[in-house]
């Protein structure tokens, strides 16, 4: 080879050598850039955060409850206070069962002349069709619905009332007791006056015991006696002998002086009515005289026993003496006149009043005053409902009020409508109750259409229902007490005046199993998506990997050819290096 060839193959070896060498280096830079990029995915790798399963104990909590009689309450919050004081929070829960929900269902409703029909129910405008009226409610709680003029009419005829006043009252139970009625104390005083009265004090001692059988005869006995009996209170019993036609049983009752007058018979009275126990002593002082005459007549002055008829003869004869009859005689006027009528008078006057009062303020039957009513404004069902024409005053009072209430719910739960709101009572199959079902009454003007000529329109209906309610209190003051375990057993709570209560409390564990199901369903979202990018990063490495492994094999191959090349140069080189020797000899 020549010096030029050699050394142009030197030169073309050298720019090949060098060439390979830069291409090393790029591969090398590149290596280190997938190197770089791989270490990068590995650190994504490091910096994933795995999955976990939820457990459901994360969702498992302990529940405090207690119990005040109507409302399960449930504790939301405990913040201590210190010295078993806490502001506790609490949930209070319970079944209201009159709210208004809807009933899921249709009904046709057919609309006649403005006016709507369920078959051939008339839905009624709620809380309409009801008026106040004086209504009349005897003693026996019949109930009247008045007019103007107050009366009323029953089976055809017609009753009419009038205020009780204290004329009609009295003539229906009596005219009012009066304290003169039961003094003694005036006639008394007037038969002491008596000419018969002063005969018992006669100068002649024989005749004392005839006159005063005489005045005791005429406070006793009335004119026709035959046959009358009276009798002590020792059981002795004195019947009359006279026959028929004498006036009296007294030989010279027939002076007016004598006989029985308006003193007398009104101190028999009086005493037979108010104070019979005083008239029975003047009964056994007048048959003791009797038994005393039996034994001691008198004569010819006309008192004989024949008179009367004693059931007995046998008796203590010495226990009866002129003195003490006489003596008895004197205390029974002063007995008499020392009767206190105020007690009587006010028993017989509180009875009369209380009669009285049941007339008070009320009204009677103008026909004949004998039946009592009160006068009230009551509510009167003037529609045609079978079931709201059975109900009572009261009854559709509480019905109308419930009509109400409904429409203030309906209202504020659905929205009040343009056209109010329907009812329409149905009556339950097994417990026989009637019960309220409601259409809105825009749902029937708006919804209805023409068909073959009738009207008819399904709408939505609602009813009366349960629904659970749920009320929050919080921070409320409260006492709480715990065992040895640090589980709270009580809870101590306060009224407004400061009055505690407390109660027991139930411990339970309750999982939120909606929220656990929530997670779990998160956990596999998430583990796919972890397992995605898992498997993202994992073949980006494997891509890197395969492309560094290629790098490198080009890189031996460059090497090798490097090596190749080098080879070559040392081959060249020597070839040049002898052809320069070989020149400079020639020229040497």
């Amino acid at each position: 080879m020549g010096m030029a060839a050699s050394q142009a193959r030197f030169l073309g070896l050298t720019a090949r050598k060098t060439n390979l060498e830069y291409e090393g280096q790029q591969i090398n830079q590149q290596r280190t850039a997938l190197s770089n990029q791989s270490a990068n995915y590995y650190t994504q790798l490091l910096g994933m955060e795995v999955p976990v399963v939820p457990s459901i104990e994360d969702y498992t909590k302990t529940v405090y409850t207690f119990n005040d009689g109507s409302l399960e309450n449930t504790i939301t919050s405990l913040m201590a206070q210190g010295n078993g004081n806490y502001k506790v929070s609490y949930l209070s829960k319970w079944n209201d069962d009159f709210s208004i929900i809807a009933a899921g269902a249709t009904s046709l409703v057919n609309a006649q002349n403005g006016t709507y029909f369920v078959g051939k129910d008339q839905l009624k405008p709620l809380g309409e069709g009801f008026s106040q009226a004086k209504r009349a409610t005897n003693a026996q709680g019949e109930t009247f619905r008045l007019t103007d003029s107050l009366s009323y009419t029953d089976n055809g005829k017609t009753v009419q009332l009038v205020k009780a006043d204290y004329n009609k009252i009295c003539s229906v139970i009596g005219k009012e007791p009066q304290l003169a009625d039961y003094s003694m104390a005036g006639l008394a005083a007037d038969y002491k006056q008596t000419q018969c009265y002063s005969a018992v004090y006669s100068d002649n001692p024989n005749l004392q015991q005839g006159h005063l059988e005489h005045n005791l005869c005429k406070l006793i006995w009335d004119k026709d006696v035959v046959g009358e009996s009276i009798t002590s209170s020792s059981g002795v019993t004195l019947t009359s002998n006279r026959p028929k036609g004498v006036t009296s049983l007294c030989t010279d009752w027939g002076t007016s002086s004598n006989a029985p007058d308006a003193t007398t018979l009104a101190i028999k009275n009086k005493l037979l009515d108010y104070y019979p126990d005083v008239y029975q002593e003047m009964i056994d002082l007048y048959v003791d005289l009797v038994l005393y005459m039996s034994d001691h007549p008198c004569g010819s002055s006309g008192y004989e026993v024949h008179d009367y008829q004693l059931s007995t003869t046998t008796y203590d004869h010495n226990a009866i003496t002129a003195d003490s009859l006489l003596s008895r005689w004197e205390d029974f006027w002063q007995t008499v006149e020392n009767l206190k009528p105020e007690n009587l008078y006010d028993e017989a006057h509180a009875k009369w009043q209380e009669e009285y009062d049941k007339y008070t303020n009320k009204y009677m039957n103008a026909a004949d005053y004998t039946d009592v009513y009160d006068i009230d404004q009551a509510l009167f069902y003037d529609g045609q409902d079978g079931y709201l024409s059975t109900l009572t005053n009261e009854q559709l009072e509480q019905l109308y009020e419930g009509e109400r209430y409904y429409a203030t719910q309906l209202n504020k739960l659905y929205g009040e409508p343009d056209n109010g709101w329907y009812v329409r009572y149905l009556q339950d199959s097994t417990t026989g109750e009637y019960y309220p079902v409601f259409y809105n009454g825009d749902d029937m003007a708006e919804g209805v259409k023409i068909e073959n000529g009738d009207i008819f329109s399904y709408v939505k209906t609602y009813k009366v229902g349960t629904q659970e309610k749920v009320n929050e209190v919080k921070q409320q003051d409260a006492k709480i007490e715990q065992d040895s375990t640090g589980r709270y057993i009580n809870i101590t709570l306060y009224d407004m005046n400061n009055n505690p209560t407390t109660y027991a409390l139930t411990t339970n564990t309750v999982t939120d199993q909606a929220a656990y199901d929530d997670a779990m369903n998160q956990y596999e979202y998430d583990k796919y998506r972890y397992d995605q990018s898992i498997q993202e990063i994992n073949a980006k490495i494997e891509i890197t990997h395969s492309e560094d492994k290629n790098l490198e094999l080009r890189l031996k191959q460059l090497d090798t050819e490097q090596d190749a090349i080098s080879t070559e140069m040392d081959a060249v080189q020597k070839v040049i290096e002898k052809n320069v020797e070989s020149t400079f000899k020639i020229f040497g």
